[in-house]
């Protein structure tokens, strides 16, 4: 208990004192700067420390075999497993690595030879739709490089993707069976293309992750350091996670792999234990050669993959570089099941004979990262000790901490208070409060019981592939999970009438009822995520660019902003009234919505109020490669995609924004039922990081001219 010579306003203000501290570090020291985050980072370790150390000797009754002295213990259990983990990450965060200029020393490198490496780029897929997979397909044959092959590596077996490579002309590849998952289709394609290609470096990528053009110049020449086994770059993605979705907040704040990807994997390079993360990834193939191929002992052979090569002393460099874009995970199911699989296989890696426990070749500090993996996911059953707690005192009368009003502002609120503004401090503000813990509690009962699954029978579970393109056109329940958290809520409210809030008030109550306030609050938000929101169909997707251009027609040529742009629309605001007056319904534009590429749309509606321009894209001319005019609907509609998708600018949020979070989830728990059973959020992209420049497109050239100019009763050649 606290000591009795300290009183309930000289602990408050001590608390105030320490968050103000706190704060202070946040607001003047440098997250980016490796001293300020070890200045940071310690005192957070500290305060992490002193309050275990109080909890462990001043909040447990004495010990009986009874569930009045058992229950706290268990508790405390769990609850240490969280601060180790979270002291680990801490100490990890003091180092970081940005290989940038190497990247920039390998895309000069590259430039200044004539030939290239070979590299073969193999595209995963199983049941994906061409709708997903066309855009990876596509983007990659738009890889700026002079010598790659494209592989599709289909495990469906399907005769329409065969027919569909042939024509773009890309290579197919199947087997007769599925034997060793994705693992196993990366070892066919190793042995069938090393027939063929035979390249040196292989891309690998998921059927839904569309590479950008820089991905293989920024990586090939960094192999020139032979201790590099693999080049793994983050994953970023263009439509919002099921939480970001379901409350209505896929512009507030990041999804939820953003820290791992941005913040924690950095870390581990610097420290030497990064790992490959299963796609958007190039590896050396005499490295897969040295280790018998791609691992396939577990469903995680991306992880399997790194701690393989660290056996042979090769290292998994992070590159920390958005060269590739793809689908999150569109329902709570899928987005369960992929963590629930990402689970069971860092522990199988982990029990096997050549793993980082049991196998020789790794450092200790290798070893103690993947421990850290492991631990992040045992500490998902803290999360249900968390919502039971409150539960178990109101109803049995067994406190899970005993713990007086002083002692939590002494103790527990600045550590509470620490861990929050650091994470949110050393993340670059990526995290924010209830909405990140919220991420985890929506997952913490399935991954739970997998870890328990795992733990008996961690081997013989078939792979489970994440469900991307499903139809997510009408509201869906996810009934467990939610009626669980409904049920929390309703018996902590219950619990609380019955006993702390109706009964005799003391100190403890007065803890349990603040605890049982929390956990209704984030049990509710959870609720709500299980409640899924219908999306619009992926096919529908507007990337929105907010930047000036021009808008040329009958020879002129107007200033305008281009809105928004799909793979068939484009929505433009006029900014010349007297330009705007002479549009008409059929006219044709040309607009150029990316550096050296022309688009022209034929004006299918007009806002004159708001001088918006509507137009439906008849042609296209790619002055990257060529100067052709494509006008046949299919011919553009792929080459809007790949450019598209090719060279798609940062569409989702960087950081939090906690009042656009807020407003978010008030419209989500108080907006009309006619909104939220609709198209609540729109699939449009914000290109929010794409410069304001002044694009003034070069449409007329000697070679072909996009706009016949002179004659006005010409028609230009894009309209025939």
């Amino acid at each position: 208990m606290s000591p009795e010579v300290i009183t309930l306003s000289d602990s408050i203000i001590f608390s105030m004192l320490a968050i103000a501290l706190i704060l202070g570090c946040a607001w003047l020291l440098d997250s980016n700067r490796g001293k300020d985050r070890v200045i940071f980072g310690t005192i957070l370790v500290v305060m992490l420390i002193n309050y275990l150390y109080f909890r462990i000797t001043a909040t447990l009754p004495d010990f009986e075999w009874s569930a009045y002295a058992v229950w706290p213990r268990i508790y405390l259990g769990f609850e240490v497993v969280v601060i180790f983990y979270t002291v680990l990450s801490i100490v990890f965060f003091f180092r970081r690595t940005d290989h940038s200029a190497a990247a920039d020393e390998s895309e000069a490198l590259i430039a200044s030879h004539s030939r290239h490496p070979a590299v073969d780029v193999f595209i995963c897929t199983y049941n994906e739709e061409l709708s997903i997979l066309e855009r990876t397909i596509l983007a990659a044959k738009a890889i700026d490089y002079s010598n790659f092959t494209v592989w599709i590596l289909d495990d469906g077996r399907r005769d329409w993707l065969a027919e569909y490579c042939d024509e773009i002309g890309v290579r197919y590849l199947r087997r007769n069976d599925n034997a060793g998952a994705k693992g196993g289709n990366i070892n066919n394609a190793i042995r069938r293309s090393a027939e063929d290609t035979n390249a040196p470096f292989i891309l690998i990528l998921d059927a839904d992750f569309a590479p950008q053009r820089g991905i293989l110049k920024r990586t090939v020449g960094q192999f020139v350091d032979r201790e590099i086994g693999l080049i793994q770059t983050p994953q970023f993605y263009y439509n919002a996670d099921p939480v970001q979705h379901n409350l209505l907040a896929s512009k507030a704040w990041v999804d939820d792999q953003r820290i791992f990807f941005d913040v924690m994997q950095p870390s581990k390079d610097g420290w030497g234990a990064a790992f490959c993360v299963g796609t958007s990834c190039i590896v050396r193939r005499d490295a897969l050669d040295m280790i018998g191929g791609m691992p396939q002992e577990t469903v995680t052979e991306d992880i399997h993959l790194t701690y393989r090569l660290m056996q042979k002393g090769l290292k998994t460099r992070w590159l920390n570089e958005r060269l590739s874009v793809g689908l999150s995970a569109e329902s709570l199911s899928g987005y369960i099941t992929q963590r629930c699989r990402w689970c069971l296989g860092t522990i199988q890696v982990a029990l096997l004979k050549d793993g980082p426990f049991f196998g020789r070749g790794y450092s200790f500090m290798q070893r103690l990262h993947y421990f850290h993996g492991l631990l992040f996911w045992f500490c998902r059953p803290f999360i249900l000790l968390l919502m039971a707690a409150p539960l178990l005192f109101y109803f049995l009368g067994l406190p899970a901490i005993l713990m007086e009003p002083e002692a939590f502002f002494l103790y527990a609120l600045p550590m509470v208070a620490g861990m929050w503004a650091f994470h949110s401090w050393v993340s670059g503000r990526r995290s924010l409060p209830l909405f990140t813990e919220v991420s985890q509690m929506v997952s913490a009962i399935p991954i739970t019981i997998a870890l328990v699954h795992a733990l008996f029978h961690p081997f013989g579970r078939p792979f489970k592939v994440t469900a991307k393109g499903e139809d997510r056109g009408r509201v869906e329940v996810l009934y467990p999970i939610a009626a669980t958290f409904f049920g929390i809520i309703v018996l902590t409210f219950i619990g609380m009438l019955n006993g702390p809030l109706m009964g005799t008030y003391n100190d403890l109550d007065g803890f349990s009822v603040a605890w049982g306030m929390v956990v209704m609050i984030y049990a509710f938000v959870s609720m709500l995520v299980c409640i899924e929101l219908p999306r619009q169909p992926l096919d529908k997707l507007e990337l929105v660019l907010d930047r000036k251009s021009q808008a040329a027609g009958g020879g002129k040529s107007s200033p305008c902003m281009l809105n928004t742009i799909s793979v068939d629309t484009a929505k433009i605001t006029m900014q010349d009234n007297a330009a705007l007056g002479q549009i008409r319904l059929g006219d044709i534009l040309i607009i150029a919505p990316f550096d050296d590429f022309d688009v022209a749309g034929q004006v299918l509606s007009m806002d004159r109020a708001n001088a918006g321009v509507s137009l439906s894209i008849v042609a296209v001319r790619d002055r990257r490669d060529d100067y052709e005019i494509r006008k046949g609907p299919e011919e553009v509609r792929r080459k809007m995609i790949q450019r598209m998708f090719s060279e798609m600018p940062e569409v989702m949020p960087a950081r939090a924004y906690p009042l656009l979070a807020v407003q978010g989830l008030w419209q989500r728990m108080f907006g009309r039922p006619a909104i939220l059973m609709g198209a609540v959020e729109p699939l449009t992209l914000n290109a929010r990081q794409t410069p304001q420049k002044f694009y003034r497109p070069r449409f007329f050239t000697p070679k072909v001219p996009l706009l016949q100019i002179g004659g006005g009763t010409a028609a230009p050649p894009l309209a025939e």
